[in-house]
């Protein structure tokens, strides 16, 4: 009886330090996921979600401006996701940089695009990371006055490879599509820093980062899975 009271309370102790211990949010992707240190400057989406993650989840931020999914996998992104921590939450965020337009060296056709994930999910899956896939924010162009996106072919690839793996997908594209598409170009501005959406550059402010913020952590609690929705601070 003594030894079955020893090890339950081992077991009580070993339960209450693993749910004590916090969850890293690990965050990689471009410049709209990115953190930035200037208020005046650009805002990044993750950032301004600041309130509404769970207190326990400790975010890990390392997206950056120009990163492109190609650039991720070639530099050391694989060696990067085998020494994360067990139980890490993995979210990626890429499209916009992938685009050839935009990004000759960096580019990515959808085959190689689909085909990076696919291997970035195995190996992270293999090494007890957890991944969530991100759709990228559609594009402020427009054109007589109506919203023309340009990155719905690498937002569909991202929702495939999601329901091929069987991994939770935050469809940013398709709110940011919706919520841009009721406005007006000029409208649409006030939210970015820089608004040169032909040359490539366009940038969220803090109110633009604060509104995708908002329909971030709607897309997160609409995933199916009560693991992400513990992310979400509770009201």
């Amino acid at each position: 009886m003594k030894k079955l009271s020893l090890l339950l309370t081992a077991f009580l102790l070993i339960s209450a330090s693993a749910i004590a211990r916090p969850r890293t949010l690990w965050m990689v992707g471009d410049g709209v996921m990115a953190h930035y240190t200037d208020s005046t400057g650009p805002c990044g989406w993750v950032q301004a979600m600041e309130g509404y993650w769970n207190k326990r989840m400790k975010i890990v931020n390392e997206a950056e401006l120009g990163l492109s999914l190609r650039a991720f996998v070639t530099d050391d992104g694989f060696k990067r996701i085998e020494k994360k921590p067990n139980r890490t939450i993995m979210f990626i965020q890429f499209g916009t940089n992938d685009l050839k337009e935009y990004n000759v060296g960096d580019y990515s056709s959808l085959d190689a695009f689909n085909r990076r994930l696919m291997e970035i999910i195995d190996l992270a899956y293999k090494n007890k990371v957890n991944v969530v896939l991100c759709t990228p924010l559609a594009q402020p162009y427009y054109h007589n006055g109506v919203l023309i996106e340009r990155l719905g072919a690498y937002a569909e690839a991202i929702r495939r490879v999601g329901q091929y793996k069987h991994v939770g997908v935050v469809d940013l594209e398709k709110l940011t599509r919706e919520w841009l598409s009721s406005m007006t170009e000029e409208e649409a501005a006030e939210y970015y820093v820089t608004f040169d959406v032909a040359k490539g550059e366009y940038q969220l402010n803090a109110a633009g980062a604060a509104k995708v913020a908002s329909l971030a952590k709607q897309a997160i609690l609409d995933v199916d899975s009560k693991k992400l929705k513990r992310i979400i601070r509770k009201k």
